[in-house]
């Protein structure tokens, strides 16, 4: 008698485990390819070339004054594993750590996601908590002198997921794309008021900042699954940009087919309810599956396609056209314009060297696997 209940209830636990399974892939795991979207490659192969190969996969990119240009390490990759320095500057073709080298500086930037300069010469870098668990904090570098200018440190839930960051022209706010978790914690709009130290989630779970049901497919055509197959690679508001004139904000979901903006009039003004701000978000234009996004200084919003290795660009006229694409990239992630309309980008490879349970290759498969690339357009608009 008791072999039978025994075996009953082995039998049961089964039928429970797989009715649970098969309910967390129809949920979590069952999304459909997203259509390519791409078209012929508008730049010439020679204005689209390897500029910086590096040990690791890089993570951000941001263009500065006078040509400057910093980059970090991916975070997801876990670099500092090896005690390298995790924030660098592009000088005299060498990659020079940025301030400087000393480890008790460079582990202040450690699991650093967005980084952007903004009009006041400071680089701003967002370091989300959620990796680290720990407390979210954003702080601002004066390029000049080399010093952190400016740090602030979240309350506890606040900017967890801040995957990239801009700053308003005036430097009185910084606007955060939060990600979000998966599915299982809404994306949003971060707004951060300098001065008081007030932080606002705007646009929380909106359409327009959520993931959509789309399975991302790698370069060699297989899906890019977690956790075997039962969780997609959906996530929610990633790429964020800003005006120069600082009255639009432009963001795009990663697994999402568009791209939206708003006038930061309604985000930073507080007497708006959240219901009415998520009334004032347009819809531009559909897009690839993105990571970053920037704006160069004709209106065009450039768009990195991380499906198809390259960039694509919508004109302010809502014309999509892809600029360049190569079989060669895992992940195009972060994009930057600098002031003569130069296009830089990472391959910052998390198709590739991540597992199915989001962890990092080892040091040595890493290393194995480089060099790692950062790579110039000169787009001919």
């Amino acid at each position: 008698m008791l072999i039978k209940i025994i075996k009953w209830a082995l039998i049961s636990l089964v039928l429970v485990v797989a009715i649970a399974l098969t309910w967390a892939k129809l949920q979590y795991g069952n999304g459909a390819a997203y259509p390519d979207i791409s078209t012929a490659p508008s730049v010439p192969d020679e204005n689209f070339t390897r500029l910086i190969g590096l040990e690791f996969p890089p993570g951000m990119v941001a263009a500065g004054p006078n040509g400057r240009l910093f980059f970090t390490y991916h975070m997801l990759h876990r670099p500092e594993r090896a005690g390298v320095p995790t924030l660098y500057e592009w000088v005299d073709g060498k990659a020079v750590p940025f301030p400087s080298a000393e480890a008790s500086v460079q582990r202040q930037f450690d699991h650093a996601m967005g980084i952007t300069v903004d009009q006041h010469n400071r680089l701003w870098l967002t370091i989300p908590g959620r990796i680290a668990n720990t407390f979210s904090r954003v702080l601002a570098i004066d390029i000049d002198s080399g010093e952190i200018v400016f740090e602030h440190t979240f309350k506890e839930g606040e900017a967890i997921g801040s995957q990239d960051l801009r700053i308003s022209p005036d430097g009185n706010t910084i606007y955060t794309a939060d990600t979000g978790t998966f599915q299982f914690a809404p994306a949003y709009i971060g707004v951060l008021d300098i001065a008081s130290g007030s932080f606002r989630k705007l646009l929380l779970g909106h359409e327009s900042v959520a993931p959509q049901d789309w399975k991302l497919i790698r370069q060699n055509g297989k899906p890019h699954d977690l956790f075997y197959g039962f969780l997609d690679f959906r996530v929610g508001a990633d790429g964020i940009a800003i005006s120069p004139d600082g009255e639009w904000l432009y963001y795009a979901a990663m697994t999402h087919d568009s791209v939206y903006r708003i006038k930061t009039q309604y985000l930073t003004d507080t007497s708006l309810s959240p219901e009415s701000v998520a009334d004032k978000v347009e819809f531009l234009s559909k897009k690839p599956m993105s990571d970053g996004i920037e704006l160069d200084m004709l209106g065009n919003l450039i768009i990195t396609d991380v499906e198809n290795g390259g960039l694509s660009m919508l004109t302010p006229e809502g014309v999509h056209r892809t600029l360049v694409k190569s079989d060669d990239i895992s992940w195009s992630d972060s994009v930057t314009v600098a002031a003569d309309g130069t296009i830089y980008f990472t391959d910052s490879e998390l198709a590739d060297a991540m597992d199915e349970r989001f962890q990092p290759a080892s040091l040595r498969a890493l290393r194995d696997g480089g060099p790692y690339y950062i790579y110039k357009v000169t787009p001919n608009l």
